[in-house]
């Protein structure tokens, strides 16, 4: 899937297209370049022929980029609607995409590659076209075909037709519009979709650089407090509505995108605040890392918003290392978002939303809440985001969780216990004996040392399970070893489909039996589906083993998954749904609650995360496979991230401290 910055576009008109006369190229055998030198050929085939006539055959064995043009570049003006279409057939793992080179003054490059769509793999023919609208400042327009890596394409009827046009606003024309309430004042650049926010008591003004030249179409609201306007994504045409308001009574504006039908790739949108020196961006990834933005490399540039090893509450922040003063950006709807950290043009870290697809549509509106302050720094912003929880039923204090569950109290100040050898009740009563005064016991037991380590004060006995991989019976022949915790009766009717076409989503990837082999990788259960099969195992189990406690693998480290089954369909919200009925059955059987890593939608559901303290980025190569190894040298990464006080930041306990506990990752 291509990340696709849009164009945004100002229409004057939101009348039906004007047509114009067509107007049509067809574009010539052209001139191959390669990355690679000497990695490709060019021929005519007149064995493999689509519509009666011999096409063109291009041979790429090269593992980088190659391109094809005739090198004609097309006359084109602000607002002409373009179509780019060729007939394709390919062999190999490569991929190919059409697009144009757009150019102002004929020669200065504006984006090499717009408008892109693109093909991979084995395809038969397939016609591959784009379309697209030209914004301001391009004067000229090269269609070109890319491709990436070994791949053999067969090229038929490649053709460009100017299909209509569109008035624009361009910077000439455009007026800013300003709104302004006791705390900040809001100017919007039409012409270039930004928008500007001066925070009156700081006299810091956060303003915006697009990604690439936008546009936007602005429409006035009556209301003195907001802005509305319709946003064009001039690289697919698709039209979204836009409401940007300014709360009359705090430092907030509250921005809002909203769409209807398919929505291809993502759409970054607002532009991220420029940085300043000095400026430390505020990101929760996992327990929190504040980034200085002078920081060039910091090993993470895209985490979605919906996943453990993604970022574990829904903001971030921007804040001034000197005073404090800063923004802090709620993402209100954050089951299909991600957030993106990218070089600014002064070579300083920036920081934005982008919006995802539900299931390959917009499906619903999208809404990011800014907020300012002008002292506090990180502490201010978790603060405002504790708010935001408080106010959307996520934050439940243990204060209330007691009182479904006393055994929680027991939770508390425990430490964690992994121990898979040796004389389990013997071990516990040494650490009771040697001072340590509560544990968690993670590492299950017969009937006999449950009920024997339930006996001893502050003990609470847990075991691990997991609801999330399935291998496939037919290979367990196969693997290295089959885990007991397999939902094997799911497969494969209730495996995960990333696709219509039956692709089915991979898990965890099992060692082989011969270590020459490649891991084997188990599918992964529809959330939708996980449910019954926790229920029956863990109500079944309690009859005998008297547990307390219950850890969930993989829960809310897991991204939420779309599914694509015809007979289970899911959103990332309705696999979310699902995941919090998994973890609140849990709660429902008297147990007390844990998941891996840890996702602040779970907060009224969990009680504990096992990983939330190590930083998912930052972690030992393969620490969830190789627990017991010992690393002597200490890895670039912990060292400079994991274990950096100069860059960790307490946030999530900032936020949730008094709702669940955090430990460490036992790898």
């Amino acid at each position: 899937m291509n990340r696709l910055t849009p164009f945004l576009l100002v229409v004057l008109s939101f009348s039906v297209t004007t047509e114009i006369p067509a107007e049509q190229w067809t574009m010539t055998d052209g001139r191959v370049w390669t990355r690679d030198a000497d990695s490709a050929s060019e021929s005519k085939d007149a064995t493999e022929k689509r519509s009666g006539r011999e096409t063109l055959k291009i041979v790429h064995t090269g593992a980088r980029d190659w391109a094809l043009s005739d090198g004609k570049r097309i006359p084109v003006k602000p607002g002409d609607m373009l179509e780019i279409s060729v007939w394709v057939k390919l062999e190999g793992t490569g991929s190919v995409s059409v697009s144009g080179v757009t150019r102002q003054n004929d020669e200065d490059v504006v984006q090499w590659s717009y408008g892109s769509k693109d093909v991979n793999g084995e395809t038969p023919w397939r016609l591959l076209k784009t379309a697209f609208l030209v914004p301001e400042g391009v004067e000229s327009l090269e269609p070109r075909l890319l491709g990436y890596g070994p791949v053999t394409v067969w090229i038929d009827d490649w053709t460009v037709a100017r299909t209509g046009f569109r008035d624009i606003v361009t910077s000439e024309t455009a007026r800013p519009i300003l709104r302004e309430n006791d705390f900040l004042k809001l100017e919007l650049q039409p012409d270039r979709g930004t928008f500007s926010v001066t925070d009156k008591r700081t006299g810091r003004c956060w303003h915006q650089h697009p990604a690439s030249r936008n546009f936007v179409a602005v429409s006035e609201n009556a209301a003195s407090d907001r802005t509305s306007f319709r946003l064009l994504d001039a690289e697919t045409l698709a039209e979204y509505g836009v409401e940007v308001t300014l709360d009359p009574d705090r430092p907030e504006l509250l921005v809002t995108v909203d769409g209807t039908g398919p929505l291809e790739g993502v759409i970054a949108f607002p532009a991220p605040f420029v940085s300043q020196t000095g400026d430390r961006l505020i990101v929760p990834v996992n327990e929190g890392m504040g980034y200085p933005v002078e920081e060039k490399d910091i090993l993470v540039r895209r985490l979605v918003t919906y996943g453990g090893h993604g970022i574990c509450m829904a903001f971030w922040g921007q804040v001034e290392d000197a005073d404090g003063a800063g923004m802090v950006a709620i993402v209100e709807t954050a089951d299909d978002a991600a957030v993106e950290i990218v070089l600014g043009r002064e070579e300083l870290l920036q920081i934005n939303v982008s919006w995802e697809p539900s299931r390959k549509e917009f499906r619903y509106p999208r809404k990011i809440r800014y907020a300012f302050f002008d002292r506090g720094g990180h502490v201010a912003a978790c603060k405002r985001y504790r708010q935001h929880a408080r106010e959307t039923g996520l934050l439940v204090p243990f204060s209330e969780k007691v009182r479904r569950n006393p055994k929680i109290d027991q939770l508390l100040g425990a430490a964690n216990i992994w121990f898979w050898e040796g004389n389990k009740v013997e071990l516990v009563r040494e650490m009771k004996s040697l001072g340590m005064d509560r544990l968690l016991w993670s590492s299950g037991g017969s009937a006999e040392e449950l009920a024997a380590m339930n006996a001893i004060e502050n003990v609470l006995t847990s075991r691990y399970d997991i609801y999330q991989d399935i291998m496939d019976p037919s290979r367990f022949g196969e693997v290295r070893y089959v885990h007991g915790d397999w939902t094997t009766e799911a497969w494969p009717r209730d495996i995960n489909w990333t696709d219509p076409d039956g692709t089915w989503r991979k898990g965890w990837e099992v060692e082989t039996k011969d270590p020459s082999r490649p891991r084997i990788p188990c599918a992964v259960i529809c959330d939708a589906k996980a449910v019954p099969y926790a229920r029956r195992r863990i109500t079944d189990e309690l009859r005998t083993k008297p547990y307390a406690s219950r850890f969930i693998d993989t829960t809310v480290a897991a991204p939420w998954f779309e599914c694509y089954h015809p007979d289970h369909p899911m959103t990332r919200t309705d696999s979310r749904k699902h995941k919090m009925e998994l973890l609140r059955l849990i709660g429902e059987l008297g147990l007390v609650c844990g998941s891996e890593t840890g996702h602040d939608a779970s907060v009224p559901y969990c009680d504990y995360f096992e990983g939330m303290l190590s930083l998912g980025p930052y972690r030992i190569d393969e620490a969830g496979r190789d627990m017991t190894r010992l690393v002597d040298d200490v890895p670039p990464q912990i060292e400079r991230f994991q274990v950096n006080e100069k860059l960790r930041l307490p946030l999530w306990e900032l936020v949730y401290h008094d709702c669940v506990v955090a430990q460490w990752y036992w790898g």
